[in-house]
């Protein structure tokens, strides 16, 4: 018979529910940003990876508090989640970079779908005022960015329509 253990040994489900919703009100609203000037990566990607770090951050809390009492047998790092989930991230970040002629794209995109992780991790984590000033600072990074760039260079931070090859 399979037990289904729904117990949470470090927070409560109210908790828990409360440090989801946020990541993915934060994941949305940073994705959207990025959506609406058709840039690589669209806001599902930004919710699943902020809500993602947030699992997995309570995930790591949640062993930790598991095997508190195992603490001679078991060692759990929770600084070695933190590493590897924005390491992974990273990579993912990457991967909206390109290069179009001289120019480089999309290390906003890259920068912003790594910051979401970080959010996610950080309210995971409980932190929720870091999160909020994090996701704030972000925002206003990608949106006042967004029209200082056309401002001073007259470039549009919207990126153009891929056109349909005949």
């Amino acid at each position: 018979m399979i037990d289904l253990n729904l117990d949470l040994t470090y927070i409560s489900w109210q908790e828990l529910l409360l440090r989801i919703g946020l990541t993915m009100a934060f994941g949305l609203v940073l994705g959207l940003e990025r959506d609406t000037k058709n840039k690589p990566i669209d806001f599902r990607a930004y919710m699943i990876v902020a809500v993602t770090t947030c699992v997995l951050a309570i995930l790591g809390q949640e062993i930790y508090s598991d095997f508190a009492s195992a603490k001679d047998i078991v060692k759990v790092d929770l600084s070695t989640i933190v590493s590897g989930v924005m390491t992974g991230i990273g990579f993912l970040g990457a991967g909206a970079i390109i290069q179009r002629g001289d120019r480089v794209v999309g290390t906003a995109t890259g920068a912003s779908i790594w910051a979401a992780g970080g959010i996610g991790l950080t309210i995971g984590f409980g932190f929720y005022t870091l999160g909020i000033v994090a996701f704030g600072a972000i925002s206003l990074t990608l949106l006042a960015g967004g029209l200082c760039r056309t401002w001073f260079s007259g470039n549009d931070d919207k990126e153009k329509e891929a056109k349909a090859e005949e």
